[in-house]
């Protein structure tokens, strides 16, 4: 009966193992996913960077050589544009953190949170000041062309255009927060 006993709790001593493994296997895993995740994020954050600093050089020649409209058009331009960059770097500031997934997943899950919110937040002031930029530059535009009946309508599908674009990104952005969140939901949940 001892015999039978003692090779019972070496079995239950050696599925134990085989349990705790499986979790860091788990948990390892799951890391590296969110750890993916975060660097989608981080690679789109640089993507839209690069764009606004494109941005800036362009529309020098596009809007002031090019179209001959106004300085204080393009001034306003590179203003939103780094603008956009500062709030990149400063949103994405928690996503480049080295050590952001060895940490505390409390902590980690925080930070991706309140990362989140603020990226949820920039199209309240992103879309106003956008259109206010847009329409300014249809009226320089319409000035200096005379307001010929297909520049208005081609303006404002452009916008159009533009702006579902931005919005696809965002939500997609969004999308992405979202799912490395839940996915450090599941390892909290897993330990």
């Amino acid at each position: 009966m001892d015999y039978e006993l003692d090779e019972m709790r070496q079995q239950m001593a050696i599925l134990k193992d085989k349990l705790e493994n499986q979790t860091i296997v788990n948990d390892r895993f799951i890391r590296r996913s969110i750890k993916r995740g975060v660097s989608t994020l981080n690679r789109r954050y640089l993507v839209m960077a690069i764009i606004a600093l494109v941005m800036i050089p362009y529309g020098y020649w596009a809007f002031v050589m090019l179209n001959g409209l106004s300085v204080a058009l393009w001034i306003a331009m590179c203003v939103l544009m780094l603008t956009v960059v500062g709030l990149i770097y400063f949103n994405g500031s928690v996503l480049r953190d080295d050590n952001l997934m060895g940490g505390n997943l409390v902590e980690v899950k925080r930070k991706l949170a309140l990362a989140k919110k603020r990226d949820g937040n920039w199209p309240w002031f992103g879309i106003p000041v956008a259109l206010a930029w847009a329409s300014w530059a249809v009226y320089e535009m319409a000035q200096k062309t005379g307001g010929s009946e297909y520049f208005v309508p081609c303006c404002i599908v452009g916008i159009i255009v533009g702006a579902l674009i931005g919005l696809k990104v965002h939500f997609r952005t969004q999308r992405h927060y979202r799912d490395v969140l839940e996915q450090l939901e599941d390892l909290e949940d897993a330990k």
